[in-house]
């Protein structure tokens, strides 16, 4: 199989590239996309209960920022995929997300209760009381660099604090200097995610407060896969060079890549494989090993993905060095269905509640009879532990066992479902996160869950759900050059890894658009708005030196906003999210 171009990897940064090139170059050019299982997504993954066929279970990415994600904005407008809301608290406006739930060291609070030093129950220092977690972190970052989230990222990188430039901090080594141990724990804790306060660079997670319980987020009606999922399909419904029954491989991995000469100098080896219950592996019996040359090869893999892969191209000493610059963050989504919203009792409609305990995380997806075209039941859904990193380990614990086997619940149990039955989760660990559930919302019996579904993205070829900048890693120069990172080779590697939106899928966009655009000839499109946002932080192939002695200037200029905007007044109550 000759190709002029292989896009490997059918996560949402290989369809959109995929798609992207089809409608620009697929006319003469023979382009293909290879997947590693039997499902196009990669971390962006919609499962469908039993009971709640129009409230959807996203066990990856689920939500997007309008304003803040132009090209996940744009490209949902132009494919006109039916959107939703994503509200983080209660739909009345005047309440929002002050009734959310905390539950922190055995203390129940609501969010507006966190600016109440009285209750909080963390020795605070003195300057520390009365903050909420992410104004603490603003009041940190004024602390060290007044605006410092308003410059640029070249600008961010020449900024020394305590004798260093501040991307050779750890954020966790940064805090440690200029917050009390119970404020780093009342952040890590009130925060949700770990991934907040990990240690990586200081200089991408100081500013880091791009989103707060005020923040209005969008998803996808149908699931936020819909979006890889419809651009495989308009990739496969354009016409092209290649017919469209053979642009799509399905349970092919990418074993190896040989580089040679010629009209088709890379050398693509796959393996075959199988998938049963979301779980892929390479096929045993009767493998029908794959051989297809290429003129292009477009990478659209995380960190973990890409170290899979064997041959000469990965043995650059640039690739070498840099492909572990990124953290891999494990994450993991547990779902629980239940016939009632018993949680609306406590006035919780959506949003999170926070806690301490394992299941760090719980959110509340709605109920099937409000939903637009919902049927007249109130089977309702709860994202029952959202985790990351610390808390992980507690849960793989108990993968293993017998699976919760539920019941069937009074109503819809005829209703469509995309087979939880392959996502199990063990019995132990539904019954212990039912019971942490209980606890946090102080009740003393809750009825147990008809159906549940668990994900882990730890598990090759993932290795984690997202990835975060290591610190002391110019950043700046490896973002830019990550996208073509052996300039003899026409290998590229674009994805949400080496991205400046680590964790969103806004980052995959990016760099696959901005890989496009610089390589492959392709023009900005008119539906693309991204108004004053640009793809990368700095124009390539980086911001340059950064002397280290003696420290660089970084003027105040027009773009920092005046102090006086920042200085709190003590006089008021400040917010709290």
């Amino acid at each position: 199989m000759d190709l002029d171009i292989a896009v490997i990897g059918g996560g949402v940064s290989g369809a959109y590239s995929a798609w992207r090139l089809q409608t620009d170059q697929g006319a003469t050019s023979k382009i293909a996309l290879f997947e590693y299982s039997d499902r196009i997504g990669g971390r962006l993954f919609t499962v469908t209960m039993p009971g709640l066929p129009n409230v959807k279970a996203e066990v990856g990415g689920m939500r997007y920022i309008k304003d803040d994600h132009p090209v996940v904005t744009s490209v949902v407008e132009h494919l006109e995929i039916p959107t939703a809301p994503f509200p983080m608290g209660s739909p009345d406006a005047k309440i929002g997300a002050n009734c959310n739930l905390f539950y922190l060291r055995g203390k129940h609070l609501r969010l507006h209760e966190l600016a109440d030093p009285s209750k909080v129950p963390y020795n605070l220092g003195w300057p520390e009381r009365g903050l909420g977690p992410t104004q603490l972190q603003i009041q940190v970052m004024n602390n060290l660099y007044p605006n410092f989230g308003q410059l640029s990222l070249c600008e961010q990188m020449k900024i020394q604090v305590f004798g260093q430039p501040m991307y050779k901090f750890g954020f966790w080594n940064l805090l440690y200097r200029v917050l009390s141990n119970e404020g780093y724990q009342f952040m890590k804790d009130a925060g949700g995610y770990e991934a907040n306060v990990a240690n990586a660079c200081a200089v991408t997670q100081l500013p880091a407060t791009e989103y707060g319980d005020k923040t209005e987020f969008l998803t996808l009606r149908d699931g936020y896969d819909q979006l890889p999922v419809t651009l495989v399909k308009k990739f496969q419904e354009l016409p092209g060079a290649l017919p469209a029954e053979e642009r799509v491989l399905m349970n092919y991995r990418l074993a190896r890549i040989d580089t040679g000469e010629g009209e088709f100098p890379y050398a693509l080896h796959f393996e075959p494989t199988v998938t049963e219950k979301h779980k892929t592996c390479d096929r045993l019996e009767n493998p029908a090993h794959l051989a297809v040359r290429a003129k292009k090869v477009i990478l659209a893999m995380p960190r973990r993905s890409l170290e899979l892969i064997e041959g000469d191209f990965f043995k650059d000493p640039w690739l070498t060095e840099n492909i572990p610059s990124v953290l891999i963050q494990s994450a993991f989504k547990l779902f629980l269905a239940y016939e009632r919203p018993w949680w609306r009792a406590l006035g919780l409609v959506s949003g999170r509640s926070v806690t301490d305990l394992p299941v760090r995380q719980i959110y509340y997806f709605g109920t099937e009879a409000e939903q637009p075209e919902g049927k007249p039941w109130f089977n309702s859904l709860l994202m029952a532990s959202y985790n990351d990193i610390g808390t992980v380990p507690f849960w793989k614990g108990l993968e293993e066992g017998k699976p919760y086997a539920g019941y069937t619940p009074s109503c819809g149990a005829n209703s469509p479902s995309s087979a939880p039955g392959d996502l199990p989760a063990s019995d132990q660990m539904v019954r212990i996160a039912h019971k942490q559930v209980e606890e946090v919302h102080g009740l003393p019996e809750i009825p147990l869950p008809y159906a549940a579904v668990y994900h882990s993205w730890n598990e090759d070829p993932y290795g984690g759900g997202w990835h975060e900048w290591k610190a002391g890693y110019r950043l700046d120069e490896i973002m830019c050059r990550m996208r073509k990172p052996v300039p003899k080779y026409d290998i590229f590697i674009v994805g949400e890894a080496y991205s400046y939106g680590q964790g969103w899928v806004e980052g995959a966009l990016d760099t696959a658009e901005s890989t496009l655009q610089d390589f492959f000839g392709l023009k900005q499109p008119s539906w693309l708005k991204m108004g004053s946002n640009t793809l990368l932080p700095n124009s390539c192939p980086g911001c340059g030196p950064l002397p280290d002695d003696p420290p660089s200037c970084v003027p105040v200029n027009a773009a920092t906003k005046p102090l006086m905007p920042i200085t709190p007044n003590c006089q008021e109550e400040g917010p709290v999210n």
